[in-house]
This record gives structure tokens, C-alpha cells and sequence, in this order.
């Protein structure tokens, strides 16, 4: 295992080195540029703001100058558009946000999620079943683009009980709407995928063994049949988890939560591209991480798999 989880990691380094260079050439493809407006800058203002960060330079060198500042110095540069900022004061103000309110939403998915299909799947073609399918195709077809809404016209504008936006340092009437409206449909996607295992995982012979021994229901689904039943869901949790807690864009944008999706779009929009590239290898070094940790996961929860 120990020989696993190092190769693993000797391979998170080149493909984060890859990440970086392609995406970094995808931005110097990218027609425009950074100091751009509607108004035309004069020439030999151009030339000292490209010669300030850089810019001037061949593209291999700014490649290169990028990946040793952050190999060596953890330093993602200054923002273009952020004054007297760095990239890293960005990550450093934003990502809190994301990631209290992404933790939450993920927790909720779960939960919810991992509930709703055992009790689908144990309660098989009965109404509650029914109810549970019910509920996960409704959410299933609610996103959070449209959702968000939603819940801003119901429990801020109608009962006036919620904050329709802000963060306030994270107080929980300010984080209870943006976790509803990311949570819902991921834990949709949960529940539907946990029944679905959990059925085939109640039909396995193992499970019949154990109901003619007269084990109790509850202790066949929790001891025997919930940990085979979870492999594929744990796989969607992985990338459901850094998507959660890297920002989303309509999250951060429609409840101004300040969160880093928000400054992704918005670096996105001006060409802020240290703020593009930082964000871009902070969300690849998390899914890398989670990922590697779903396959410990595995391990775990199918000692077959260790072999």
C-alpha cells in the first residue's frame, strides 16, 4: 500500500506540470490580452506594463519563471486587475468561503443522499421507495442556477426568514440557502446511485446466506451489504467533493459570497491570467489528492482490491 500511495504521487507531479503548461498556453492562444480595454493604451505604456510582469518575455521563459516561483517560493504572482494583490492573498480570502460552504453542502449530499437510497433500495416497490425516487428525480431536475432563485424569492422576499446574500463571516443564516442550492442535485445523483448498488448488493448470495442464518435486517444492510454497495458511490465523490469546495460559479456569483468562483469568473472576464492559472492548479492538486484518497477508500472498503 505504502508502494502504491508513492507511485501514485510520483505521478501527481508530472501531470500537475502538465496542467500548468497547457493551460498556460491555452491562455497565451487566447486572442486579447490582460491590459486590453476599450480605450487603446499607447504603445510604450503597453510595453512597461507587459515588461513589469513580464509578458515581453518568450513563452517557454514565462513558463518556466511560473514553475520555478511556484516550486520554490509557492508564489502564484501578482493579479493584474487586483491592485497591490497576489494571487495567493485571492486563494487566501476566497477559498475559505468555498470551502466552509462546499464541506456543508458536500456533508448534506451525503447524508441525505446515502439515507434516501437504503431506504429506497431496503424498501423495494413500496411507497416510500416511491417517495425516495420521488424526491431524487424532483432534485434531479432542479439545478442550481434555477434553484437558487428559488429559494431567494421563497425564504428571503415571501417569509422574509433567510438572507438573500452576503457572508458575514460565515454565520449559519448566510450559509443555509448557497448549501441547499449546491447540495440538492449531487445529493440526487447520491441517492439514485446508492439504490441502484444497494439493490444489486441486497441480491448478492452472501446476503441470502445471511437472511436464512436469521440475522436482522438492519445488521445485514450496515455489516454486509452497505460497504459493497458504496464502491461506486464513493467513486462519484471524489470529484463531487473538489467540485464542491473549489466554488461554484453560479453559487458565489447569485449569493455574493465572495468565494473563489466568483474571482474565476471575473479573472476569466479580464484576462487576470495569474489568478486564472492559480485557481486552475489549486483545483487540479485537489482532485489528484481525492482521487488518490478514493483509492485508499477502495482498499478499504474491498480488501480484494489491494491485490
Amino acid at each position: 500500500m505504502i508502494y502504491y500511495v508513492a507511485r501514485r504521487l510520483a505521478v501527481a507531479v508530472p501531470t500537475l506540470l502538465i496542467l500548468i503548461i497547457v493551460s498556460y498556453v491555452l491562455m497565451y492562444a487566447a486572442p486579447g490580452g490582460p491590459f486590453d480595454t476599450e480605450r487603446t493604451l499607447p504603445p510604450e505604456v503597453m510595453a512597461n506594463l507587459q515588461h513589469k510582469y513580464g509578458l515581453d518575455q518568450p513563452l517557454v521563459v514565462q513558463i518556466w519563471r511560473y514553475v520555478v516561483s511556484i516550486v520554490t517560493e509557492f508564489d502564484f504572482g501578482p493579479s493584474f486587475q487586483y491592485t497591490d494583490q497576489t494571487v495567493n492573498d485571492i486563494i487566501r480570502q476566497g477559498f475559505p468561503v468555498t470551502l466552509t460552504y462546499g464541506a456543508w453542502s458536500f456533508l448534506v449530499a451525503v447524508l441525505a443522499g446515502v439515507s434516501l437510497g437504503i431506504a429506497a433500495a431496503v424498501c423495494h416497490n413500496t411507497f416510500l421507495d416511491y417517495l425516495c425516487v420521488g424526491v431524487s428525480v424532483g432534485a434531479q431536475v432542479l439545478p442550481n442556477f434555477v434553484l437558487a432563485p428559488v429559494l431567494t424569492l421563497v425564504f428571503t422576499l415571501w417569509l422574509a426568514w433567510l438572507p438573500g446574500g452576503g457572508w458575514q463571516g460565515g454565520h449559519w443564516p448566510y450559509v443555509v440557502l448557497p448549501v441547499i442550492a449546491l447540495s440538492t442535485s449531487f445529493m440526487a445523483s447520491i441517492a439514485r446511485m446508492t439504490r441502484s448498488s444497494m439493490l444489486e448488493a441486497l441480491n448478492a448470495d452472501f446476503i441470502r446466506t445471511a437472511r436464512a442464518k436469521g440475522l436482522p435486517m438492519r445488521r445485514i444492510v450496515i455489516r454486509h451489504a452497505l460497504k459493497p454497495a458504496m464502491l461506486p458511490v464513493i467513486s462519484y465523490l471524489g470529484p463531487t467533493f473538489v467540485g464542491m469546495i473549489t466554488g461554484s460559479v453560479v453559487i458565489d456569483v447569485f449569493f455574493a459570497t465572495g468565494g473563489i468562483g466568483q474571482f474565476f469568473v471575473n479573472s476569466a472576464l479580464n484576462r487576470d491570467y495569474p489568478v486564472i492559472m492559480g485557481i486552475t492548479i489549486l483545483a487540479g492538486a485537489l482532485t489528484i489528492a481525492f482521487n488518490l484518497v478514493v483509492d485508499l477508500l477502495y482498499a478499504w472498503l474491498d480488501p480484494r482490491i489491494r491485490y
